[in-house]
This record gives C-alpha cells, structure tokens and sequence, in this order.
C-alpha cells in the first residue's frame, strides 16, 4: 500500500484513512454494542487502510461477512509485527491529527530518493537503513498510478552510479531488482 501517491508530476495525494475495527454507529458493520468509544477509537482497535480497501471493509452489505474483526486485527498484527504490543497501548487517537502526521512522516519518494543520493554521494557507501528506504521507493513507484518518471530514473541511476566505484559487489543483488524496476519503467514513459 503506497501511503502517497502522486496524483500529477510534483502534487502527492494521502492513499490512507483509519478505519475502526469496531463500527463506530449502530448498523456499521462489526458495530459492538457497550463498547465504549475510547475502547473502539484506542490505537489497538484502529488501522491503516488504503482507500479502496477501506470502502470494501466497510460495506454495509459485506463488509462484516468479508472482513470480520478477527480478520482485520489479524492483518493489523501482521502488519505492525513486532511493534504491534507498543503499538496497542496508545489510546483513543485523534483522526485529523494523526493523519497530518502520516502526511509528514511519509514524504513523497523522489524526495526520499535525492535525500538518498545526498547521503551516498558524500559517503559513496549504502547501509542496510538505505536499501530499505530504496527497496520501499521502488514499491511505492511501481505502485503508484502515475508511473516512475524520467527523472527519479535518473537520480536512482545515478546512486548505482556513486556505488558502482566503491561498493558496487556488496550492493549489486539490492539493485538487481532496482534496475529491473527501472527498465520496465522506461519502457513505460512516454516517448518524448
């Protein structure tokens, strides 16, 4: 799930709302009756979904048969793993502001990307933290409706090429996958 997407060249769009577990009105689906509003809008009891996901989960027609809350709160501990028992003692969360923070913390990937090139083009060395932020620019371009563009090509080629003098054979099968990822957009960009 990309948590940003960019709707148009430079303008980034959120791709996530919080969705309760619990319906928050009685004929919502997994409505509980007497579970208090704090319980129902406690972190534990809330998560992430994209937004087309979100509209299936909650349909009022099948989202409770589709998607029970054992379902859901399965997907949430996959998703949070280890950090899923922290994550269960924050209360009641306010949407807005957690949103916004979401927003914050999640910048759109071609300035993850320069930010990257930044850091290897001063230390000409790639650390574990780097290939996760890359493999997880490279998923969220490849999921993003828009495409990768010309120029996050260019800044990603040009981190392989920063590596390739110093550390290129430890890094080479990280970027296997990433210079796949980059054909295959190439050949989707338009001709100009």
């Amino acid at each position: 799930m990309s948590v940003m997407f960019e709707v148009r060249p430079g303008v980034y769009r959120k791709n996530v709302q919080i969705a309760h577990i619990y319906g928050v009105r009685p004929g919502a689906p997994r409505y509980m009756i007497g579970m208090p509003d704090s319980e129902r809008d406690a972190f534990k009891h809330l998560l992430l979904l994209c937004l087309p996901h979100h509209a299936e989960v909650d349909d009022r027609r099948t989202g409770e048969r589709l998607y029970p809350a054992e379902v859901l709160l399965e997907w949430k501990r996959k998703h949070e793993g280890d950090n899923n028992v922290a994550l269960n003692r924050i209360g009641p969360v306010d949407e807005d502001a957690f949103m916004e923070y979401v927003a914050e913390i999640f910048e759109p990937p071609l300035k993850r990307l320069e930010s990257i090139a930044d850091r290897l083009e001063k230390t000409g060395t790639i650390n574990a933290d780097a290939v996760v932020e890359l493999r997880g620019i490279v998923s969220a371009l490849t999921d993003n409706p828009v495409g990768i563009d010309a120029r996050s090509i260019r800044i990603l080629t040009d981190a392989v090429g920063v590596l390739g003098g110093r550390s290129f054979p430890r890094t080479v099968a990280h970027f296997s996958e990433a210079a796949n990822t980059m054909m295959k957009a190439v050949r989707r960009l338009p001709d100009r």
